[in-house]
């Protein structure tokens, strides 16, 4: 085959001659000297080039050389083509053929440049322009040859689709997009092998080229697409509602049997059969889809028993051939394979999380009846049999649940031995076999398997989730998410992280063009080679593409590290990498999905807000123990904060620091001695010399350690783990009881939110007396009794951690001034409870927002799960204080955080027709927010790592579907990925995210389809400080320097500098001594004890107003070791236990007994000691009494 030639200049001009001459043996017809002899004589002796030569046409001091080359697809009999040497002699010498026709002529040039195979399709674009710029779906009904799924098709793409069952109208893109995985996955294309590129040699002949390997072919190598792919669909954009379209378009079809497995299918009956049983055979044999057939005639009246009884008999199966037995010197038999029945069901595996979630999705867009879905949620379900699995169309599944359904023979059979062991003493045991279990879903094949937020399958190793899909047999897999990588986003997406307001079709279409295209060249290899490796394990272990799923022993093994990867120099592969995207994504452009869909506006602010006193003393103490540290250390060594062997420890303090711009009360007086002394003790040493600028940045950290012990409410707020309130007019005879401060005179009153929670509950439980006040003072000076009581066994026991034999040692940075405190977790907090302990009842008439059906006295539910407490009820007067109390007066007007005074005056304004999302990092801050709340009267809950998955699912359940809670506090951990929230329209971000990709998709929780409101969405950022500085920084970074530092800012060197550099906030005199001035005011101050809400009077179930999980009363959470822990009933709350970001401990902890708090206040636990049945256990009960909320303790004696 003509491959390409070569102009060189001869060392003689008797060299060549005028006509095409062969060369012959290893001859060949260039100068010793030059850089292709050597490969030139290896190729000749293999035999796979031929050399033609002549003296050049028109300048005879040249000549012309023709190569051309044996294909590798040719003559493999007689030839050995995996010979490594030849194969390097063949690539180093395509690299420099020149293909042109010109030069075949012998007409070429020396001077001129070359055109080569190398320089024709040349591309370097970045992963992340690839998968966006992916060609949006064009499905083609008449390329699909099996009839029932062209109808299917068609059926999509009408303008108001024809499918049965389903009520909620589609999209055009969302028909497409539905229509598309139909085709795919009955009638998938076949494309060039992604390894090979086309060519055109220089006589225009056609070949295929293999760059990597260096293999030219004649024949075009093709493989079919994939039956599925990935779904990745922008978040927001309805991907749940596609994967039901096509569930529905496609129900009864049945899966085709393998054909390796097609002969022997005919039934050998021993008399003929009738007609109805050879028809039902051959429909079975055929998978012909017949159920929805006969469900038509079934609606219509009409009646076909005996043909339905005769299908489901006659249902499509196989065999699979026997294992041939290993061993043995005489042949055995091989025994009869497993019998493979078709299952027309899609199994759907879900996260934990969002198993609720799908079956409201279910029930909203898909007609009753219409789909038979077996929900298996639990840990403990068993599964039906095979037979009984045929009836349903989806068979719901969390993946917890799916990896333990399928496990190989020989575990279960030694799990089984070990929960049952052999007690015979002889050797003829008379136990019973053993009999291992068998999952029913390895019996049936299925037609679909789809897994939401399946980027999770992406695992280096073989997880549990792959081992059990090896197990499984499925004809169409496909994988739901709109981040099959970390980098692989949608560009709307980043963009939705961007302050900007609403803007119009074409200046949103221009912004996105821009953002794309400067992302085209993305440099930042690291991260892409990450998510590369991660779309491999997908490619290869879940969906078995072709060629890069071929076994490494095939003759046609396909390495995906060779072919995609980019090199170690930077260089990217996008041919292949293209050309596989194209065949398994399915996914719009933004452009074309706008065409169809608008979302309402979206505005995304940030407000800066004036740091409060306490917020600056926050800040400056870090900075202080950084500045310490930095100077006394010398910038040296491992003392060094910023020493690469510290780096754990300095992002765990870089987290406190970036969580003290909400407020902290993590460090004790102690460390601040201890950083002053540190730096005090460097100043007076006469060997340091620290030039002016050190010394007097270390004299101004000793003023803020200085400040700090100036300000009695930082002490006190720091000792009792309070976040300060500020009270104005509280009952001047109960001031001095419930006041932190010692100055009561005439100043508001200064006390925690835990303390003030506790006098709003006293006068709400007295407000049937005649002086509800009464008795507020004893209340209050018990409450501050047993916070004291409190704090003071937190010191003791922080004490007693170090014993008196040993010497109490310092800390490994307490040395050079930080104090472990500041690199640890965050501070306790005194409430931990995840949901509001109050019925909230808005001021507002009810004809104005109250449904219609709700002003029935009879009114129920529609769902049975729910109980009375969701109803709305108008304000009671009964539950209010008298108008000329003065306890009307009593308002709470300001906090010790600038940020919760900013979030209580907008969600008091906000939260009677609006709901709110709020974003956290640092569970301290969400339960100070809960507390805040929770005076102020607002239903809330928190959506917390900590919670179990049932709690979870019971949580968004209850916040998307009923008006009872107006916000929820959000871990910003949870909001990443398939979370749907759309009934939340404002959305607060209570510290600046770092990674706008994190921040973008949180924002997508509620700017998705379903959003009937415009989305606000604040970032709430401390005025010239150093989040301040880090948003700034954020906003002036490329993408190559976010995906750098995707993990921490300090991968970012410019912010490392600004932390380094970072200046102490100043704080002034008046700051300083006057008390009314260090907090934070409310814009409107929030009445405290005339409030339309109240506890739940007698309600024992304190989950009484959620919506909770169907499947049982019980919320087990699953250890991460696979033992179970500790069982809840769901009516009992469990306090959510702070967990550290990061800062896992070394060594193994003794594990604390697990406990919760009633809806009453009583604290049950586990006994401590030894895990051992107790012979007699103490009994809680609450005896209810109307005319007051006494709780009275009933316990039995424990015998020890």
């Amino acid at each position: 085959m003509p491959l390409g030639s070569l102009t060189i200049v001869p060392k003689t001009v008797t060299d060549f001659s005028d006509d095409w001459v062969e060369s012959t043996g290893i001859q060949v017809p260039v100068p010793p000297d030059h850089s292709l002899w050597a490969d030139l004589r290896t190729l000749l002796r293999a035999e796979w080039i031929r050399i033609f030569s002549r003296r050049h046409q028109s300048d005879h001091k040249l000549g012309a050389i023709r190569i051309y080359v044996l294909p590798d697809d040719v003559g493999r009999r007689y030839l050995p083509r995996d010979e490594l040497k030849p194969r390097k002699a063949l690539l180093n010498l395509i690299e420099v053929l020149d293909k042109s026709r010109h030069a075949w002529q012998g007409l070429g040039s020396v001077e001129t440049p070359i055109t080569s195979y190398d320089k024709e399709t040349h591309e370097d674009d970045s992963l992340f322009y690839l998968f966006n710029t992916l060609a949006s779906p064009c499905p083609d009904p008449t390329k699909i040859s099996n009839i029932h799924s062209r109808v299917a098709v068609e059926e999509l793409l009408q303008q108001t689709p024809m499918v049965s069952g389903l009520k909620t109208k589609l999209y055009p893109y969302q028909q497409r997009s539905a229509a598309i995985m139909v085709q795919r996955e009955t009638q998938p294309a076949r494309g060039l092998d992604p390894r090979l590129e086309e060519r055109t040699g220089p006589t225009g002949k056609t070949f295929y080229y293999d760059t990597e390997a260096g293999q030219i072919r004649i024949d075009k190598r093709e493989y079919d697409e994939a039956r599925g792919g990935i779904l990745a669909e922008t978040m927001g954009f309805g991907k749940t509602l596609i994967c039901l379209a096509t569930i529905l378009s496609t129900k009864g079809h049945w899966p085709q049997i393998p054909p390796e497995h097609s002969l022997g299918l005919h039934p050998v009956r021993p008399k003929v059969g009738s007609l109805v049983q050879m028809a039902a055979a051959t429909v079975g044999r055929m998978q012909i889809p017949w159920k929805a057939h006969f469900e038509r005639f079934s609606n219509a009246g009409e009646d076909y028993d005996s043909c339905l009884k005769a299908l489901e008999e006659n249902i499509g199966s196989y065999k699979l051939p026997g294992r041939v037995p290993r061993g043995g010197r005489r042949p055995s038999a091989i025994p009869d394979g497993e019998t493979i029945r078709l299952c027309p069901a899609t199994l759907i595996i879900v996260p934990p999380n969002l198993i609720a979630q799908w079956q409201q999705e279910i029930s909203t867009h898909i007609d009753e009846d219409s789909l038979a879905v077996l929900v298996v949620d639990s840990l403990q379900q068993q599964l039906p049999s095979a037979a009984e699995l045929l009836q349903y169309d989806i068979i719901l599944m969390h993946r917890q649940r799916f990896e333990r359904e399928v496990l190989s023979t020989e575990a279960a059979l030694n799990k089984q031995k070990k929960a049952s062991p052999c007690t015979c003493s002889n050797r003829n045991c008379d136990c019973p076999p053993i009999v291992p279990y068998r999952s029913p879903l390895r019996d049936l094949r299925f037609l679909r398997l789809i897994v939401d937020e399946g980027h999770n399958f992406a695992s280096g190793t073989k997880s549990n989730a792959i081992h059990v899909l090896h197990n499984l047999h499925v004809e169409r897999r496909w994988i739901v998410s709109g981040t099959p990588a970390n980098g692989l986003l949608g560009i709307e997406v980043g963009i939705a992280a961007n302050e900007t307001r609403d803007a119009d079709l074409s200046t949103r279409a221009t912004s996105n063009q821009q953002s794309l295209h400067a992302q085209r060249k993305n440099i930042a290899l690291a991260e892409e080679r990450k998510d590369l490796v991660k779309l491999g394990y997908i490619v290869a272990d879940f969906l078995g593409l072709k060629p890069w799923a071929n076994l490494r022993a095939g003759e046609d093994y396909a390495s995906w590290h060779k072919y995609v990867m980019p090199t170690k120099d930077g260089e990217r592969k996008v041919k292949a990498l293209k050309s596989t995207l194209a065949s398994l994504v399915v996914r719009h452009r933004i452009e074309d999905v706008e065409m169809d869909l608008q979302l309402p506006p979206l505005n995304n602010r940030v407000v800066h807000l004036q740091p409060c006193f306490f917020d600056k003393l926050s800040i400056n103490l870090f900075l202080m123990v950084l500045t310490a540290n930095a100077i006394t250390s010398e910038r040296v060594d491992q003392d060094y904060m910023f020493h690469p062997n510290n780096r754990k420890a300095l992002d765990h303090l870089i987290m406190n620091l970036r969580q003290s711009g909400f407020y902290w009360t993590g460090f004790t007086a102690h460390d601040v001695t201890e950083t002053l002394r540190v730096s005090q003790g460097y100043l007076d040493k006469k060997e340091s010399n620290p030039d002016e600028q050190d010394r007097t940045l270390l004299e101004k950290a000793i003023d803020v350690g200085r400040i700090s012990f100036d300000s009695p409410l930082w002490k006190i707020f720091g000792e009792l783990n309070e976040i300060g309130l500020c009270v104005e007019d509280f009952p001047s005879a109960a001031r001095s009881s419930w006041a932190l401060s010692t100055d009561v005179s005439s100043r508001p009153l200064f006390t925690g939110a835990t303390q003030l929670g506790l006098a709003q509950k006293y006068v709400n439980e007295h407000l049937y007396a005649s002086d509800p006040t009464h008795g507020l003072a004893a209340a209050g000076i018990a409450a501050m009794e047993k916070a004291w009581t409190n704090a003071q066994r937190r010191s003791v026991a922080k004490v007693e951690k170090c014993s008196p034999k040993k010497p109490t040692k310092l800390g490994p940075h307490e040395k050079t001034g930080i104090p472990s405190s500041s690199v640890m977790n965050a501070p306790p907090v005194n409430s931990k409870h995840t949901k509001s302990r109050i019925i909230s009842l808005p001021e507002r008439t009810p004809q104005a927002h109250i449904s219609p059906e709700e002003h029935d006295a009879d009114f129920v539910p529609k769902s049975p799960i729910l109980k009375s407490a969701l109803k709305r009820s108008a304000p009671s007067s009964s539950t209010a204080v008298l108008p000329e109390s003065p306890l009307n007066r009593t308002r709470l007007s300001g906090t010790a955080s600038a940020k919760l005074s900013y979030l209580l005056d907008k969600v008091s304004a906000l939260h009677h027709e609006e709901k709110i999302l709020i974003f956290y990092e640092g569970d301290h801050i969400a339960y100070y927010i809960a507390q805040a709340l929770e005076i102020i009267g607002v239903q809330h809950l928190i959506y917390a790592s900590g919670l179990t998955v049932d709690r979870r699912s019971a949580y968004m359940t209850t916040f998307n579907t009923t008006e009872t809670f107006r916000v929820m506090i959000m871990d910003l951990r949870q909001a990443a990925h398939g979370l749907h929230v759309a009934c939340a329209s404002r959305v607060f971000f209570v510290n600046p995210v770092w990674q706008p990709n994190i921040e973008a998709q949180a924002i997508k929780r509620t700017h998705r389809i379903g959003q009937m409101r415009p989305v606000y969405v604040e970032t709430l950022v401390l005025k010239d400080t150093l989040e301040d500085q880090m948003l700034q920084r954020r906003k002036a970074m490329t993408s190559q320097e976010h995906q750098k530092a995707q993990k921490s800012l300090l991968d970012d060197s410019t912010m490392s500098d600004i932390i380094k550099n970072a200046t102490f906030i100043a704080i002034s005199e008046d700051e300083m001594h006057d008390v009314e001035k260090q907090m934070a005011p409310l814009v409107a101050p929030q009445h405290l004890f005339n409030r339309n809400s109240t506890e739940i009077p007698g309600l024992h179930n304190a989950d009484a107003d959620l919506i909770l999980p169907a499947g049982g009363p019980e919320v087990r959470s699953k250890a991460s070791n696979g033992k179970r822990k500790a069982t809840f009933p769901l009516e009992l709350e469990p306090e959510l236990l702070l967990e550290s970001a990061g800062n896992t401990p070394s060594k193994r902890r003794k594990t604390e007994p697990v406990a919760f708090q009633t809806a009453e206040g009583i604290l049950m636990a586990q006994p401590k000691g030894p895990r051992r049945k107790p012979k007699k256990t103490a009994r809680f009960a609450i005896a209810d009494e109307p005319e007051a909320s006494k709780q009275t303790l009933i316990a039995t004696d424990q015998s020890n």
